[in-house]
């Protein structure tokens, strides 16, 4: 018995050695990943952090470094004035029971400076974590993650230093995916988010006598990305950073020449978009895949319904936008009909490709993308900007 007991307590002296070694090595990897992430930005020229200390976790159970009085300056014209965000404390975690799920705290209260206002956005509670893609990590690619889910609450957006409510937002929940070895028929990127019960202030919801309150009851907005993801991702990542600051013009070309490749190799992808304003419901979705020649084709429709009672609460609040709304629904009368249930109703189906656009049965000519023209744009005209040669 004294034999069986003496190994048990080996094994967990053991044990915990190991544990403590794991829990050390991760606590060093998540701190370097930090010192990583912050020079990574900073090589790109226009973005500055900064920050008092770094203090690792103390806890067994988790992996964990908290950053205090952290500032990040984004200045990407030189000769413009920068936007400064300031959180008084940012922390990473990693649970030894979730360990590939990486937990981000974020202070109640995150400062703006802005060259025209100084902004604080607040929360009551919220909560982002993001999965990590192992493979990624083994590899030591930046942005390792494939996957994140964030949650928020009594979100408040207040300007003169904190003092004065500009909007709040009662809740926004967003998700999102990435897999970085997507072929063209899978999805490389998806992304939904749902904002709820979004609100100007009553203050200036009375100075501006703006209807319904000011407030947007919902919006939800989804995104899904086909493959394939370039095989040199990273490399083009690293080709972008870099670039010398402030040019804006190699980067877009970059960008640009990554996208024609997706669209050639088979790109498509859908979107989606609901939005609730007073009585009116618009809901929105459009599809787009490209061919062999990175040509586009695809789907879009739109319906927006209880217009006639949207327009009289725009027209009451603002008499003044009478001759414009009648000039558009005049214009829209084609698009436009009426029922008991959705009163007057908008409804727009699109179908596009082949050299051609159709928008509720009437066709016109599509003119085809021209690659060549978006990567290599011809250098603007002489004079004072307006495009028109000088004399």
């Amino acid at each position: 018995m004294r034999t069986i007991i003496k190994t048990l307590l080996t094994l967990a002296v053991l044990v915990a050695i190991a544990w403590l070694g794991l829990w050390y090595y991760a606590q060093a990897r998540l701190q370097s990943g930090v010192q990583s992430w912050v020079a990574r930005m900073q090589s790109q020229g226009d973005i500055k952090i900064s920050y008092d200390s770094m203090s690792p976790g103390t806890s067994p159970l988790a992996a964990s470094v908290s950053l205090a009085n952290v500032a990040v300056t984004i200045q990407p014209d030189p000769s413009s004035p920068p936007v400064i965000l300031t959180l008084p404390s940012f922390a990473l975690r990693i649970d030894a029971a979730s360990p590939l799920v990486l937990h981000v705290g974020l202070p109640a209260q995150v400062n703006l400076n802005t060259p025209r206002a100084d902004l604080a956005i607040t929360t009551g509670s919220d909560t982002l974590a993001e999965q990590l893609d192992l493979h990624a990590i083994l590899n030591h690619e930046p942005n390792p993650f494939k996957a994140s889910d964030a949650l928020a609450s009594n979100i408040n957006i207040l300007a003169s230093s904190g003092s004065l409510l500009l909007l709040h937002i009662d809740s926004l929940a967003a998700h999102g995916t990435v897999n970085r070895n997507a072929g063209a028929n899978a999805n490389a990127l998806t992304v939904s988010e749902t904002l709820k019960g979004i609100a100007l202030s009553p203050l200036l919801t009375r100075l501006a006598s703006i209807p319904f309150g000011g407030k947007v009851s919902e919006l939800d907005f989804g995104l899904n990305l086909s493959g394939p993801v370039p095989d040199n991702w990273s490399g083009i990542m690293a080709q972008i950073n870099a670039l010398p600051p402030g040019d804006n013009n190699d980067r877009g070309k970059i960008a640009i020449q990554t996208i024609h490749g997706w669209a050639a190799q088979g790109g498509n992808g859908n979107s989606s978009l609901t939005l609730i304003l007073g009585p009116t419901t618009l809901a929105a979705n459009g599809t787009v895949k490209f061919d062999s020649n990175a040509q586009p084709s695809g789907t879009a429709s739109l319906t927006a319904d209880h217009l006639d009672a949207f327009s009289t609460a725009i027209t009451n609040a603002y008499p003044q936008t009478q001759n414009t709304i009648n000039a558009l629904q005049a214009r829209l009368s084609p698009d436009l009909s009426s029922t008991d249930a959705g009163g007057q109703t908008l409804n727009m189906q699109v179908t596009y490709g082949n050299g051609s656009v159709t928008v509720n049965g009437q066709t016109n000519k599509l003119a085809p993308i021209n690659w060549n023209m978006l990567e290599n744009p011809p250098p603007p005209a002489p004079g004072d900007g307006s495009g028109a040669t000088a004399p």
